[in-house]
């Protein structure tokens, strides 16, 4: 069964749609470290945290032993 002229313009709205509060994502979290924030995070900072979240999960999946 094909679709319609309007189902077709429903799913490309939605698509958009999507793509926008994507978009809308990514500028968010990108505003955390724009130098024009005045609350910015201190991008090394944040990074070295990441650094040592990803070596306490890997530990953890480690001594899971499986």
């Amino acid at each position: 069964m094909s679709k319609t002229e309007l189902e077709i313009l429903e799913e490309r709205k939605v698509d958009l749609i999507n793509d926008l509060a994507a978009t809308a994502v990514v500028m968010d979290e990108i505003w955390r470290y724009h130098p024009d924030n005045p609350k910015k995070v201190d991008i090394v900072k944040e990074y070295k945290v990441l650094q040592q979240m990803q070596k306490d999960i890997e530990k953890e999946i480690e001594e899971l032993g499986i």
